[in-house]
C-alpha cells in the first residue's frame, strides 16, 4: 500500500553510516483520495540505499508490506503536484457547474416570460370570440328589426287600402272631364285586362315554388342550429381545458419557485460543507501541531532516561532496595526489564492492529460513497462495527501505554538505586518538571482528536445529506422539464381547439350570412303571394271580368248623365 510519509535520517557517530525511517501521513485509499493517519507511525527502512538520494525532512511515496516493511522510496513532489492539479480542476468543474445551473434558471426565467406570453395570446383569442358572439347578437336585433319594420309596412298597406276605399267613395260626384278619362282608363283596362285564372295558377305556382325553397332553406337553417350546438358544446371544452391549463401552469411556476429555492438552499449547504471541511482542515493542522509536541517532548523525556517517576518508590521499598544484594537487585531489575520489553511488544502488536482497523474503516468508507442503496446499508454496518472495536482496542492500548509509563518509572528509579550502589553518580533528571507538561500536552491532544472525530462525523452528515438533496433535486428538475413539455403540448393543442372553433363560428358566420337574405325575400315574396291569391278569389267569387267592366261603364255613364 502507497503511503505519504516524511523521510528521517540520522547520522551516525562521526560521520559513518546512519539510519534512516519514514513517518507515515496519509494512505493512498484511491485514485487522487488520501486517506489521513491519526496515529502517528514511524517505520525503519531497512535498505539504506533507498535513501541515499533523499534529503531528511523530504515528502516521499513509501510502499509498504503488509507487515509494515518499506519495500521502497519516490520522490512524492509530482505525486503532491498531480493532486493539486486534480484539486484544481474540481474547483473550475464547480465553477463551471454553478455558471450552468444560472444559465439553467436564466433559461427557466425566459421560458416563464414566453409562457406568460402565450397566456396573453390566448386571452386575445378569447376577446375575440366574445366579439364574434357580441356580432351574432347583433345580427340577431337586426333580424328582429327587420320583423317589426315588415310589420309597419303591412299596417302601412292596410292604411293606403282604407284611404283608397275612402277615395273611391269621394269619388261619387264626377266631372264629364274626369268621366271621359276613366272611360279611356276602362278601355285600356279591357284591352290589357288578363284571364284571372291563369293570374291565378301563376301565383299558386310562384308560392308552390317559394314552399319549395322555405323547405330547403329550413333544412339549411336546421344544419346551422346544429352547429351553432356544436360550437358552443367546443367553447364549452375549450373554457374547461383552459382553466386545466391555467391550473397546471400556476403549478409549474410554484415547483420551479420551489427549484430556484432548492437550489438556494443547496448552493448554502454547499457553501456550509466548505466551511466545515476548511474547519476541519485547520483543525487537522492543529491536532499535527499537537502531536508533533508530544512527540518532542516524549522525546525529550527518553532522553533523560524515560518518563520520570509517575510512580514513586515508597520509603520502606526504597530501604528494602538499598539493603538487597546487588546481585539480587540486579537480577529484579533484568526480570522488570524483561517483563517491561514484553509489554512494549505488545503494545507494538496492538497498535497495528489500529493501524489495520483505520484502514478497514477508511476503505469501508470509501465503498459507502460508491455502493448503492441496498449495500450502504450493509458497508454502513460493517463500518460502525469497526469504528467500535477501533474504540475499545484504542481505549485498552491507552491504558496499557499509562501502565506501561508506570513501570518504566519505577524501573528508572530502581536503576537509579542501583547505579548510586555501585558508586556511579546519578545527576538529577529534569524528567519529573516535564511530566506535567507531557500530560497537558497529552490532554489536549485527546481533546483535539476527540473534535476532529466529532468533527468528520459531522461533515459525513453533512455530505450524504447534500448529496440525497442533489439527487432529489435532479429527480425534480427531470419532472419539472417533463410538465414544462407536457404544457407546451397543451397548449399546441389548445391552439388547434381555438382555431378549430374559430373556424367552426367563421363557417356558422358565413352561412347565415347567406341565408339570411334568401330567407327575408322568401318571407317578404310568402305573404305578397298569399294576398293576391286572396284577391283573386274575391274577384273569381264575384262576377266575371267583363261584367265588371261593363258594369263599371254603365255606373260612370249614369255619373256623368247626372
Amino acid at each position: 500500500m502507497q503511503y505519504l510519509a516524511e523521510l528521517q535520517k540520522t547520522q551516525a557517530a562521526f560521520g559513518l553510516g546512519g539510519n534512516s525511517s519514514v513517518r507515515l501521513l496519509a494512505r493512498n485509499t484511491g485514485e487522487n483520495v488520501w486517506q489521513p493517519i491519526t496515529n502517528e507511525q514511524v517505520l525503519q527502512v531497512q535498505d539504506s540505499s533507498q535513501a541515499k538520494d533523499f534529503k531528511d525532512g523530504q515528502m516521499v511515496i513509501a510502499e509498504v508490506t503488509a507487515s509494515n516493511q518499506v519495500q521502497s522510496i519516490q520522490d512524492a513532489s509530482k505525486k503532491i503536484v498531480n493532486i493539486l492539479q486534480a484539486f484544481s480542476r474540481s474547483q473550475d468543474k464547480y465553477k463551471s457547474a454553478e455558471e450552468e445551473v444560472e444559465q439553467w434558471k436564466q433559461s427557466l426565467n425566459f421560458q416563464s416570460q414566453e409562457l406568460h406570453r402565450r397566456e396573453q395570446e390566448l386571452e386575445q383569442k378569447e376577446l375575440e370570440l366574445e366579439h364574434l358572439d357580441t356580432r351574432r347578437q347583433e345580427i340577431e336585433e337586426l333580424e328582429d328589426k327587420f320583423a317589426k319594420e315588415r310589420s309597419e309596412i303591412e299596417q302601412l298597406r292596410k292604411s293606403i287600402e282604407a284611404e283608397r276605399g275612402q277615395f273611391e267613395a269621394k269619388a261619387a260626384a264626377l266631372t264629364s272631364d274626369q268621366a271621359e278619362h276613366l272611360k279611356h282608363l276602362i278601355g285600356q283596362l279591357s284591352s290589357s285586362f288578363t284571364n284571372p285564372d291563369s293570374l291565378r295558377d301563376r301565383i299558386h305556382s310562384a308560392l308552390d315554388l317559394i314552399n319549395k325553397r322555405q323547405e330547403v332553406l329550413t333544412s339549411f337553417w336546421q344544419n346551422l342550429d346544429s352547429l351553432k350546438n356544436e360550437a358552443e358544446k367546443q367553447k364549452s371544452i375549450l373554457n374547461k381545458s383552459t382553466e386545466e391549463l391555467n391550473a397546471r401552469k400556476n403549478q409549474w411556476q410554484q415547483t420551479q419557485i420551489a427549484l430556484a429555492d432548492a437550489q438556494a438552499e443547496l448552493k448554502a449547504q454547499r457553501g456550509i460543507l466548505k466551511l466545515q471541511e476548511n474547519n476541519m482542515a485547520m483543525s487537522r493542522v492543529q491536532l499535527d501541531a499537537q502531536i508533533d509536541l508530544y512527540e518532542q517532548t516524549s522525546s525529550a523525556i527518553e532522553a533523560f532516561g524515560g518518563p520520570g517517576s509517575m510512580e514513586v518508590l515508597s520509603p520502606e521499598e526504597e530501604n528494602r532496595l538499598q539493603s538487597m544484594p546487588i546481585e539480587e537487585l540486579e537480577s529484579t531489575i533484568k526480570a522488570l526489564q524483561a517483563d517491561f520489553d514484553k509489554l512494549t511488544n505488545y503494545i507494538g502488536a496492538q497498535e497495528d492492529e489500529l493501524a489495520g482497523l483505520e484502514g478497514e474503516i477508511a476503505d469501508l468508507q470509501s465503498q459507502v460513497e460508491t455502493a448503492d442503496q441496498f449495500a450502504k446499508i450493509e458497508l454502513e454496518s460493517n463500518k460502525e462495527f469497526a469504528e467500535e472495536q477501533y474504540k475499545l482496542l484504542e481505549e485498552s492500548v491507552s491504558g496499557m501505554r499509562r501502565g506501561m509509563q508506570e513501570r518504566l518509572s519505577l524501573l528508572n528509579q530502581q536503576k537509579a538505586i542501583l547505579d548510586r550502589r555501585k558508586g556511579i553518580n546519578v545527576e538529577a533528571s529534569p524528567v519529573q518538571s516535564l511530566l506535567p507538561l507531557l500530560s497537558q500536552i497529552e490532554a489536549q491532544k485527546n481533546h483535539q482528536e476527540q473534535e476532529l472525530r466529532k468533527m468528520e462525523s459531522q461533515i459525513e452528515a453533512v455530505r450524504n445529506y447534500t448529496q440525497q438533496q442533489q439527487e432529489m433535486l435532479a429527480k425534480q428538475t427531470q419532472e419539472h422539464l417533463q410538465q414544462e413539455q407536457a404544457i407546451r403540448t397543451a397548449e399546441a393543442q389548445q391552439q388547434e381547439r381555438i382555431r378549430a372553433v374559430a373556424e367552426l363560428l367563421g363557417q356558422i358566420s358565413a352561412q347565415e350570412q347567406l341565408l339570411r337574405p334568401v330567407q327575408d325575400i322568401v318571407d317578404t315574396l310568402r305573404p305578397q303571394l298569399e294576398a293576391a291569391a286572396q284577391d283573386l278569389g274575391v274577384i273569381a267569387n264575384g262576377s266575371n271580368s267583363s261584367q265588371v267592366l261593363a258594369d263599371l261603364q254603365s255606373v260612370i255613364q249614369t255619373l256623368v248623365a247626372a
